[in-house]
């Protein structure tokens, strides 16, 4: 049986979520813009999965805007917001951000904006400090996730929330990997703009939302209709609405019990691959970061044949962000945190989440590492590249 432990990537459907689509597929929804019964009956349905998308994260269910994922929540955001404050031509955003932040970053630095980078530390941290140094008058956004999709550091936002407000940029908080792990509220973290993604707490990929505090601090860049306020046009992904709200509740009904369960279960299989591996090291601290995610440097040999091997075995891991599936390059993640190339070639990302069990942690455990001696035995181990024993 396989033992998937790539919850970052995408969670599997919850039970809540699946019953949720079964009575969408027997209601046969209509287009919640239409003025019968049918579209007011769907319109109602929409506007309740809105509400409880907000729920989770302390917002107001007028300020949630549905969208197609977090992809494009991060474009709307970062586009949208320049676009409204087009006098403006400086963003300041990290070095160890999602790909859907780097690649729009750099979509507008072709265009003459300056983008500041900010480097993290070894732990993956960016200091509030820094970012707040860079804001001025010209900034008109500034774009960071709240928890690092590949090794799960949790950023101190909330003086930077402050300092952007009152430089007058928008503060846009990548919220992806964190709703759902840890709590969540835009008003102490200060954000203008928040994304969230469905896929990541048990709904169906291409189900996502963006926060809005303000519309007029955003701009659509979608257009051909009136829908979501003005800010994001087209018929609206009703099954993925209902299926992100049902998902919503189910995380806000089990919160505590599931995270402390996760977290005690990714601590156990923590200490068991340490115990086994000598020269495991975790990337990213031990403390403040989503309890779910270990991102870990496996000594003397390559993270893709170990993950191959893995899988052969039936266990599904990563080596990052999915969105960086089938790259060649090391992880700029780990780069960026002063990993050498081949320290973040040898690092797999490990992540449970709500379905994975005991059982799974326990048997995972022992499969990783019987795969782990049997690959360092029959291929070359990295040259040059020394490993920390994990702290």
């Amino acid at each position: 049986m396989t033992i998937y432990l790539d919850h970052n990537a995408g969670a599997p459907l919850r039970p809540e979520v699946r019953a949720a689509i079964e009575r969408f597929l027997r209601d046969e929804g209509a287009n919640p813009s239409s003025v019968h019964r049918g579209g007011q009956r769907a319109r109602r349905e929409l506007e309740n999965a809105r509400a409880r998308v907000a729920r989770l994260i302390g917002a107001e269910p007028r300020q949630m805007i549905f969208t197609g994922g977090g992809t494009e929540s991060n474009n709307l955001a970062i586009f949208g917001a320049t676009k409204a404050q087009a006098a403006r031509r400086k963003i300041v955003s990290s070095a160890i951000e999602h790909s859907s932040v780097l690649a729009p970053l750099s979509e507008l630095e072709s265009q003459g904006f300056q983008v500041i980078r900010v480097a993290p530390d070894r732990d993956g941290r960016i200091a509030p400090e820094r970012v707040i140094a860079a804001l001025d008058r010209d900034t008109a956004l500034v774009t960071l996730s709240m928890a690092n999709a590949e090794v799960g550091t949790l950023q101190e936002l909330a003086p930077i929330g402050l300092a952007a407000r009152e430089a007058g940029a928008v503060f846009h908080v990548d919220a992806a990997q964190a709703v759902g792990r840890v709590r969540v509220d835009v008003s102490e973290l200060g954000c203008g703009l928040m994304t969230l993604s469905g896929h990541k707490v048990g709904a169906p990929a291409g189900s996502g939302a963006l926060y809005v505090r303000e519309p007029a601090a955003l701009a659509p860049i979608i257009l051909g209709g009136p829908h979501e306020a003005g800010l994001r046009a087209g018929t609206q992904n009703l099954l993925g609405a209902l299926a992100f709200g049902a998902a919503a509740e189910a995380v806000e009904h089990a919160f505590e019990s599931e995270t402390a369960r996760v977290a005690a279960r990714s601590e156990r299989m923590l200490s068991r691959l340490t115990d086994a591996i000598p020269g495991l090291r975790l990337n990213g601290p031990r403390e403040g970061r989503i309890a779910n995610t270990l991102n870990l440097t496996f000594p003397g040999v390559l993270g893709e044949s170990l993950l191959i091997a893995l899988d052969l075995e039936g266990v599904e891991v990563s080596m990052g962000s999915a969105c960086a599936a089938g790259a060649v390059e090391p992880s700029h993640v780990l780069l960026a945190m002063g990993r050498s190339a081949g320290e973040a070639r040898s690092s797999l990302r490990l992540s449970l989440g709500w379905n994975t069990t005991a059982e799974d942690v326990e048997r995972a455990s022992e499969i990783i590492v019987r795969v782990w001696r049997r690959v360092a035995e029959s291929e070359p181990a990295p040259r040059g590249e020394s490993v920390e024993a994990i702290r």
